[in-house]
């Protein structure tokens, strides 16, 4: 029996579980596998998983899409049921991957924005003693991506060399290393303890071993959830458009800034510190005039 008759009645929750089990959970990393699990858990509708994959059209998918919450979620949803059809196109299961008929999500990240001056001490006070406190002091103190923190492990961390590896879910080529500064040491111990009292509150068994291993074991949508809860105005990316800010205000060399947040060129960050220059040229120049009683 081949696998197009063995799976002729297979429900799309049914080959979502196959797939994910046979041919993602082997080959990736905890933070991508769970974002995948709950793309499907989350975001792919009980009534679509309940229908025969072979009878699921395009209408179905677009109504599935329609349901869900924004745009972003919508062309990560749409991505996983397309690697998922397109495997069990693959193999036989179906006759075509009806996910390739659907019109693509086009998803615009919103341009950065910095927090200002009252805007960062309102944040650093709103963020005392939350459970997502030393994750968000961390992007703070780093400028890294959401993804960036949240696939960093334990073992990324060199204390005898001072030095943290961000490595994110790109390829080897593409890894960089940033200091541990003093400030960045005292964030990772506070988390680690913050772990180890989950893990006896929780149990062994529901703190998992591929979560045993992460620094910020968050899920990406909850991170990004609670930022906004507590900082409505901005979105999460902001805190690294925050952290580069802050480099060109403190004169940190446009080059060193670049390699310290992973910017493929310096042009993306010299965006950044063009910006902040020009606000300073303003503001120093309107401290100058040749009539001071003009007007008086």
């Amino acid at each position: 029996m081949n696998a197009k008759q063995h799976y002729k009645n297979i429900t799309l929750g049914e080959w979502l579980d196959v797939w994910f089990v046979t041919y993602k959970r082997p080959y990736l990393r905890p933070y991508s596998l769970r974002n995948i699990e709950q793309m499907i858990r989350l975001h792919t509708p009980a009534w679509l998983k309940a229908m025969r994959m072979r009878d699921i059209c395009v209408l179905d998918l677009d109504k599935a899409l329609a349901e869900l919450p924004n745009g972003r979620t919508m062309q990560y949803a749409r991505q996983t049921w397309h690697n998922a059809f397109a495997k069990a196109y693959k193999l036989g299961i179906i006759e075509r991957n009806v996910v390739e008929l659907t019109d693509a999500v086009k998803y615009k990240r919103q341009r950065g924005n910095a927090l200002n001056i009252k805007e960062r001490r309102d944040f650093l006070e709103a963020i005392k003693g939350k459970r997502l406190q030393w994750l968000m002091l961390f992007y703070m103190l780093t400028g890294v991506r959401r993804t960036e923190a949240l696939t960093l492990e334990w073992s990324d961390i060199d204390e005898d060399e001072r030095l943290i590896l961000i490595r994110g879910t790109k390829t080897e080529g593409s890894y960089r290393s940033i200091p541990l500064t003093d400030d960045l040491k005292y964030v990772l111990s506070e988390q680690r303890k913050q772990n180890e009292a989950d893990k006896l509150r929780k149990g062994r068994g529901k703190f998992h071993e591929a979560r045993e291993n992460m620094v910020f074991p968050f899920s990406a949508e909850y991170v990004s959830r609670t930022f906004k809860e507590l900082c409505p105005a901005h979105h999460l990316h902001d805190l690294r458009h925050t952290y580069i800010t802050l480099c060109a205000e403190s004169g940190v060399n446009v080059r060193v800034c670049q390699q310290l947040v992973g910017h493929s060129t310096a042009a993306l960050t010299l965006n950044v510190y063009t910006h902040v220059i020009d606000d300073y040229k303003r503001k120093e120049a309107a401290k100058f005039t040749l009539f001071p009683s003009f007007g008086g």
